[in-house]
């Protein structure tokens, strides 16, 4: 029997292999399931760890191809890269073409506009367009990153629609509760993910009685977390807001069952896994028009979409929700329904593997 090709994967997962999922939330999840997926169709998976790079590459995303090139040797046959890690990856993706490697971008969101400094963004905006242009095979986790893709030059036959599989069980039946008390918000404590406008949609929507559990790491910048912090004791929500940090998978399961309402006020997003649980959780969402959202979540059917920072609308949808109960159950209905077509983790890393296979036979 012929040796099966081979993998090279630089990037965030390889470590979690030793101990499961565990933890793992977002585009590292998804990276991770990709990985395992390959693996357990007996191809070797060589997992390069981004963390081992320098610090001055980790904080300015300084090219560092040929260090992971050095570490790795070129006895590979597929290159599978992250989006998110493109200016890391800076040259490896050339390089590996050049020899005749398959080259595979996985995209879950571009960085380039939510980055900070003018630095990043233009790092970002440069390596982002060209490792799209250059990658032979593209993954979409949405058809809006597709749309993304397409308007960036890519033909829709080098794109692999495949989005994220559920980790959570699907409800039963949808959440419903005659009083309605808890909301749940599950993403990093970071700007993009809109923290500041949820806390503040919460003090807006006038429901004294109502608590926002938010469950999630801090990300980046460090600042975040303490204006979090200080806008919670600012306006006098400190017993009602609950910031629980990055739950694991039986934690997280629990706190979608314990919830009436789910909450993402995010500024953008490539596809929002986090919402996704939500509505197969059966809970009615709350979030806003950004990125790929409006392709999860049906205004006035599944949820109610505000413009990404418009708290104050946000406020009155959570009022009308929770108070609402007709609304509340049609729009949990909704969510539940909506969530019978997502895809599970074996079939989006399927999608992936049979589109890999289908070129490496080419």
């Amino acid at each position: 029997m012929a040796d099966l090709p081979s993998v090279l994967m630089p990037g965030y997962a390889g470590r979690s292999f030793a101990e499961g999922t565990g933890r793992l939330t977002g585009g590292i999840l998804y990276d991770y399931m990709v990985g395992l997926h390959f693996q357990r169709q007996g191809w070797p998976v060589e997992h390069f760890d981004l963390e081992t790079l320098p610090r001055f590459a980790k904080a300015l995303r300084f090219p560092a191809h040929g260090r992971i090139a050095r570490a790795c040797g070129t006895d590979y046959d597929v290159l599978i890269t992250d989006l998110g890690n493109s200016s890391l990856n800076l040259g490896l993706q050339r390089s590996a073409a050049g020899r005749g490697k398959l080259t595979v971008l996985l995209c879950h969101h571009f960085r380039a506009g939510l980055e900070r400094t003018l630095l990043k963004r233009m790092l970002y905006r440069f390596t982002e367009r060209r490792i799209v242009s250059e990658a032979a095979l593209l993954v979409a986790n949405s058809p809006h990153t597709a749309s993304v893709l397409i308007s960036m030059g890519r033909n829709r036959d080098d794109i692999v629609l495949a989005p994220p599989g559920l980790s959570v069980p699907r409800a039963d039946s949808p959440r419903f509760r005659e009083l309605p008390l808890e909301v749940l918000m599950v993403g990093s404590i970071e700007p993009r993910k809109g923290v500041l406008d949820a806390v503040r949609a919460l003090a807006a929507s006038g429901l004294d009685d109502v608590r926002l559990t938010i469950a999630g790491e801090s990300g980046t910048p460090a600042d975040y977390l303490r204006e979090v912090r200080g806008l919670i004791e600012g306006s006098d929500l400190g017993a009602r807001v609950r910031l629980t940090g990055r739950l694991d998978s039986e934690a997280l399961s629990a706190a979608y069952r314990e919830a009436d309402a789910f909450m993402l006020l995010s500024r953008w997003e490539g596809y929002g896994m986090a919402i996704a649980e939500a509505m197969a959780s059966g809970l009615p969402v709350i979030s806003t028009t950004a990125g790929a959202i409006p392709g999860l979540v049906e205004h006035g059917v599944s949820g109610l979409l505000a413009e990404p920072g418009d708290w104050k609308a946000a406020g009155a949808f959570l009022r009308s929700l929770l108070t609402d109960s007709d609304l509340r159950l049609r729009l949990s209905q909704g969510a539940l329904e909506k969530s019978r077509g997502f895809p599970t983790w074996e079939e989006s890393t399927g999608r992936i593997f049979d589109a890999v296979a289908g070129r490496l036979r080419q």
